[in-house]
């Protein structure tokens, strides 16, 4: 073999490995942006705009899909549940109606003001 047969040997071989190397680095860049991208879309669907969500629906007619959104919303509420020994059931009730008012009144629910509104209308 002449020098430069040799040289040129050297140098694809140069060329595929360090081709080989940036394919490995990419495929695990790569492998944790997809990581990256999954928390991403946790947090974004955690943190979504539940009102703007609620109108969409009303005014499409999707009034049942709403009802069951802002209801699986609140029973997943971390700041109500997660606090059992701080509030009395009537005070988590009053958070919930509270927080969620206008939804509720949205959808055609009556909130009332006060635990003591609550139980005047579920007498009657």
């Amino acid at each position: 073999m002449d020098f430069f047969a040799v040289l040129l040997s050297i140098i694809l071989w140069g060329i595929y490995l360090a081709v080989a190397f940036f394919v490995i680095v990419l495929l695990y860049k790569l492998w944790f942006m997809c990581n990256d991208v999954s928390s991403i879309k946790k947090q974004l669907v955690k943190n979504y705009d539940i009102e703007t969500t609620i109108e969409f629906l009303l005014r499409i007619g999707e009034k049942e899909k709403a009802k069951e959104l802002l209801l699986n919303r609140i029973l997943t509420n971390e700041s109500i549940f997660n606090r059992e020994a701080e509030m009395t059931q009537d005070e988590k009730i009053e958070h919930v109606f509270r927080i969620y008012e206008e939804e509720l009144k949205k959808l055609g629910y009556d909130v009332p003001k006060t635990a003591q509104d609550r139980m005047a209308t579920a007498a009657n």
